[in-house]
């Protein structure tokens, strides 16, 4: 958080990247959190790869899905705009903060989806989750109006890129999700009940 001589507030400055764009995010010094101040798209958290650790999707934001969190000290982080979004990036001190860290939160989802042993399974999970966070409700059943590539849908649920374009397509059989390539665009069954 900044502040002029009077000791006002100064907003951090807008930024706007397009999709696929990604900005190297910097840990902030004293143990400040770092927070996002998403005014539209959709955005990715990741680790960068590094000698020791491939590239890792930490969590997703939005304007519904955002928030402070503390960096972590082991990795480097970036974003990377899913859509074409606009956001700020802002640093307080963890008193002014409540104690959920955003971050952590999303970690602990991405985990979870990793359990089943299925790939179709692990696949339909994490739709559920993106459906959750940033689908809508139409009368066709969920929409989710962005589609993440299959090499990071399987960075996502440890799996390979083709193991994923046979869960795809398992999943389109089975009628459980409907894809629009050329729209961007997943459908889940409205009576597939999510849980």
């Amino acid at each position: 958080m900044s502040t002029d001589e009077r000791g006002s507030y100064i907003p951090p400055a807008l930024i706007s990247l397009r999709t696929s764009q990604t900005l190297l995010l910097s840990n902030p010094a004293d143990g400040h959190l770092l927070g996002l101040c998403i005014n539209e798209g959709i955005l990715r958290i990741s680790s960068i790869p590094q000698w020791d650790r491939p590239e890792m999707t930490l969590a997703m934001a939005s304007s519904m899905e955002q928030g402070f969190f503390q960096y972590p000290n082991t990795a480097t982080l970036q974003l990377e705009a899913i859509t074409d979004a606009c956001f700020r990036i802002e640093q307080t001190g963890r008193e002014e903060v409540a104690a959920f860290d955003f971050l952590n939160e999303w970690m602990f989802q991405l985990h979870a989806i990793r359990h089943p042993i299925k790939a179709e399974d692990r696949l339909l999970k994490l739709f559920e989750l993106l459906i959750s966070r940033f689908g809508k409700r139409t009368s066709k059943g969920y929409l989710l109006e962005f589609l993440l590539s299959h090499g990071r849908l399987g960075e996502i649920i440890g799996a390979t890129r083709s193991t994923v374009s046979r869960a795809i397509s398992t999943l389109k059989r089975s009628k459980l999700i409907e894809i629009d390539e050329l729209k961007a665009q997943l459908f889940m069954a409205s009576d597939h009940g999510m849980s």
